[in-house]
């Protein structure tokens, strides 16, 4: 019942120092399935990742997709407006943990947006009492990512398969 509950709360906005994490808007997410370029999509967004994922949103048109607090969300550029990545979580927790997954556009890249996002992330997934650790899952060449995480404190977990999964336990 708890779980009914909680996966029935909106997406929150979440306010970085310089970014802005909110849902999309059913416009934006038809722009980013179909590849194209917003007014207020920052150069290289959408990525391909993020296209899928539109596609996959809206094929599903699924609440946790787009209006949960599971939901991926738009990272916009606080002083452009204009949306730079996406983050947020793949769904609700399974076995307690809740997967968080972004992109940012290349050109913003290496300035510190990663980390904010994945901060603001954080205290949104241990928010929840029932959550006991947030993961994530890096392409083997990936190691921005990589770094990203464990900057954050996650730590490698030895999975099968060709992705590195990385996991971040509740904070005591």
């Amino acid at each position: 019942m708890t779980e009914d509950l909680e996966a029935q709360r909106p997406a929150p906005v979440l306010e970085t120092e310089r970014l802005l994490l909110r849902p999309f808007t059913a416009e934006e997410l038809d722009a980013v399935a179909a590849g194209e370029h917003g007014a207020h999509f920052a150069h290289g967004f959408p990525t391909a990742e993020d296209m899928d994922f539109a596609r996959e949103s809206l094929m599903a048109g699924g609440y946790f997709f787009t209006e949960s607090v599971y939901a991926r969300m738009a990272v916009v550029e606080k002083s452009t407006g204009e949306i730079v990545g996406t983050a947020g979580f793949v769904g609700p927790p399974i076995d307690d943990e809740l997967e968080i997954v972004g992109s940012l556009a290349a050109d913003r890249r290496n300035l510190g947006y990663a980390q904010e996002g994945i901060t603001a992330l954080l205290g949104v997934a241990f928010a929840d009492p029932a959550v006991t650790g947030v993961r994530a899952s890096v392409p083997g060449d990936n190691a921005p990512a990589a770094q990203v995480l464990v900057a954050a404190g996650f730590v490698h977990r030895e999975t099968p398969g060709p992705e590195t999964d990385y996991v971040l336990p509740r904070p005591a």
